[in-house]
C-alpha cells in the first residue's frame, strides 16, 4: 500500500511540475507537455516580434524538446498587429484555438505537411492574410478559423479535408473562389457567410450536412454546383444555407440522388431549374417561393411522391409556366405539380406509364394535356380543378382513371375515352360543366359513383355495351341531359344515378336491369316516357 500511494504522489508531482514548466528561447515561450517523449508546445511570445520563425526543437536544461504544436492563444495580444509571418516547422502536428487572433498584420504563413488541425479561430481576423495553403495533413478546419481574414482572396482546402467548422471563412470579403474537395462530409453553420465576393460555390459529391446559413449574405453568389449525392434536409426558412441569395444558375450534378428540404428556398434571381435523371427525392420547400422561376425541365426517372400538402410543397409559389418532361421519365409523381397555378402547358413524352394522384391539381391555367398511350395509369384526381382545361387526349394505354381525375374541370367541352379504359372512377368528371358529349367504349365495364354529376351542359351520352353497373349518383344534376340508351349489359342503376336530369324526356331500362336504387330518376321533370 506504501509503494502505491508513493507512486500516486510521483506522478500527481510530475503532472504538476509538467503543467507548470514553461521556458523561453529568444522571443517565444514554451510549454512542457511531455517528458516521455519530450514534447512542448510554443506558449507565448514577446510582443515586439515582426516575424516568427518557429524552430523544429529547442534545448531546456539540457534537454532537446521537439516542437509539436502551436498553443491556444499562442500569438494572441493587442501588440501583435505588427507580426507579418511565421514559419512553422514540420515537427507541429496542431495549431490550437485563437493562436494568431487578431495578427492583424500577418501577410503570410506557412503551414507544414506534418499539421492535422486547424483549431477555433486559429487566424481569426488576420485582415491582412492574402492567401494561404492547407497542407494534405489536415483532416479537420476548425469554427471561425479563418473568419475575418478579409483580404484572404483564394483558398484550396486539400483532399484530406472530411470537415469545415462553423464561420470557418466567414467575413472573408475577398474571397472570390473556394474548391471544396471530395473529402468533405460536413460544412457548418455560418462556414462561408459574409464572403461578398464570391461569385460561384461547387458543393462536392460527399457532403452530407451543411449547417443554417452557410452561405448566408454572399451577394455576388450566382451560380451554384451542386453535386451531393445524398445531402441530409437544410435547417428551416430563413436560416436555410443559401436563404435569399442572389443564385441565378444552379447546376444540379447528374449523380444527385435526394434534393434536401429547403434546399432554394426563396432564391428570388432562378428562373429556370433542370432536375436530373438520378433524383429520387426532392424535399419540402425545396424551391418554395422563388418568385421568378417559371421554368422546369424534369428529368427524374423514378421520383418519389411529392408532399400533398401545399404548404410544403417542393415548389409552392413558383410562377412555373413551363414544364418540359424528360423523354426518359417513367413516374409523374404525385403532388408534381400541384396548385400551379400559372402553368400553361406540359409536354408529357412517350416514356410515361404512369400520372401520379394530384398530379397536376389546381393548375387553373393548364389549357390542354395530350396523355400518351404509354400511360396506362391516371391517378386520383391528377387534374382536379383545372379550370382551363378545354382539350384533352387520352392515349390508348390507359385502363384506369383515377376518383375526381377531372374533377370540376369546368373548360372541358369534349372527352374521349379510348377501349382500353375498363373502369371511370368515382367523380371522374363530376362538376365539368361545359362537357356536351360523352362516349363510353365497350370496354368499360363500370361507371362509378358521382361519375359525370354536376356535368350541366352534357346534353347526350353513349353507354358502351360492356358496362354493368351505373353507379350512385353517376349523372346526378346533368340538367341538359335529354336521353339516354342504357345497353343491355346493365344489371344495375345505382341510387339517384340519374336524379334532377330536368331536361330528360324518355328513358329505356333493358331486360338486364335487376335493380334500380332509390331516387334514380327523382326531379326528372321533364320525363314524359319510361320503358
Amino acid at each position: 500500500m506504501k509503494r502505491l500511494l508513493l507512486l500516486i504522489c510521483t506522478l500527481l508531482c510530475a503532472n504538476v511540475l509538467l503543467a507548470q514548466t514553461t521556458f523561453w528561447v529568444d522571443s517565444l515561450q514554451y510549454k512542457v507537455t511531455s517528458t516521455n517523449p519530450a514534447e512542448v508546445e510554443v506558449y507565448d511570445t514577446k510582443s515586439s516580434i515582426t516575424t516568427a520563425i518557429i524552430p523544429s526543437t529547442v534545448t531546456y536544461q539540457g534537454t532537446d524538446y521537439s516542437v509539436t504544436s502551436i498553443g491556444n492563444s499562442a500569438f494572441y495580444n493587442s501588440n501583435f498587429s505588427s507580426l507579418t509571418s511565421v514559419t512553422i516547422p514540420n515537427s507541429v502536428t496542431s495549431i490550437g484555438d485563437y493562436a494568431f487572433v487578431l495578427c492583424s498584420s500577418l501577410t503570410s504563413v506557412t503551414i507544414p505537411n506534418s499539421v492535422t488541425s486547424i483549431g477555433v479561430g486559429a487566424f481569426l481576423d488576420c485582415s491582412s492574410l492574402t492567401s494561404v495553403t492547407i497542407p494534405n495533413s489536415v483532416t479537420s478546419i476548425g469554427g471561425s478559423a479563418f473568419s475575418g481574414c478579409s483580404s484572404l482572396t483564394s483558398v484550396t482546402i486539400p483532399n484530406s479535408v472530411t470537415s469545415i467548422g462553423g464561420s470557418a471563412f466567414s467575413s472573408c470579403s475577398s474571397l472570390t473562389s473556394v474548391t471544396i474537395p471530395n473529402s468533405v462530409t460536413s460544412i457548418g453553420g455560418y462556414a462561408f457567410s459574409s464572403c461578398s465576393s464570391l461569385t460561384s460555390v461547387t458543393i462536392p459529391n460527399s457532403v452530407t450536412s451543411i449547417g443554417g446559413y452557410a452561405f448566408s449574405s454572399c451577394s455576388s453568389l450566382t451560380t451554384l454546383n451542386f453535386n451531393a449525392i445524398n445531402c441530409s434536409d437544410f435547417n428551416s426558412g430563413s436560416d436555410s444555407p443559401f436563404y435569399n441569395l442572389p443564385i441565378s444558375t444552379i447546376n444540379i450534378g447528374n449523380n444527385v440522388q435526394r434534393i434536401p428540404a429547403y434546399f432554394a428556398y426563396n432564391l428570388d434571381s432562378l428562373t429556370s431549374v433542370t432536375i436530373p435523371n438520378s433524383v429520387t427525392s426532392i424535399g419540402g420547400w425545396a424551391f418554395y417561393e422563388c418568385s421568378s422561376l417559371t421554368t422546369l425541365n424534369f428529368n427524374a426517372v423514378n421520383c418519389n411522391d411529392f408532399y400533398s400538402d401545399f404548404r410544403y410543397h417542393p415548389f409552392g409559389n413558383c410562377p412555373i409556366s413551363t414544364i418540359n418532361i424528360g423523354d426518359s421519365v417513367q413516374i409523374i409523381p404525385y403532388c408534381f405539380a400541384y396548385n400551379l397555378d400559372s402553368l400553361t402547358s406540359v409536354t408529357i413524352p412517350n416514356s410515361v406509364t404512369s400520372i401520379g394522384g394530384s398530379a397536376f391539381l389546381g393548375c387553373s391555367s393548364l389549357n390542354s394535356v395530350n396523355i400518351p398511350n404509354s400511360v396506362i395509369s391516371i391517378g386520383e384526381g391528377a387534374f382536379y380543378n383545372c379550370s382551363s382545361l378545354t382539350s384533352v387526349t387520352i392515349g390508348n394505354g390507359v385502363t384506369s382513371i383515377g376518383e375526381e381525375a377531372f374533377y370540376n374541370c369546368d373548360g372541358l367541352t369534349s372527352i374521349t375515352i379510348p377501349n382500353s379504359v375498363t373502369s371511370i372512377g368515382t367523380s371522374v368528371f363530376s362538376g365539368c360543366s361545359s362537357l356536351t358529349s360523352v362516349t363510353i367504349p365497350n370496354s368499360v365495364t363500370s361507371i362509378g359513383n358521382s361519375a359525370f354529376s354536376s356535368c350541366s351542359s352534357l346534353t347526350s351520352v353513349t353507354i358502351g355495351n360492356g358496362v354493368t353497373s351505373i353507379g350512385k349518383e353517376a349523372f346526378y344534376r346533368c340538367s341538359s341531359l335529354t336521353s339516354v340508351t342504357i345497353p343491355n349489359s346493365v344489371t344495375s342503376i345505382g341510387e339517384s344515378a340519374f336524379r334532377e336530369c330536368s331536361s330528360l324526356n324518355s328513358v329505356t331500362i333493358p331486360n338486364s336491369v335487376t335493380s334500380i336504387g332509390s331516387f334514380a330518376f327523382n326531379n326528372c321533370s321533364s320525363l314524359t316516357s319510361v320503358t
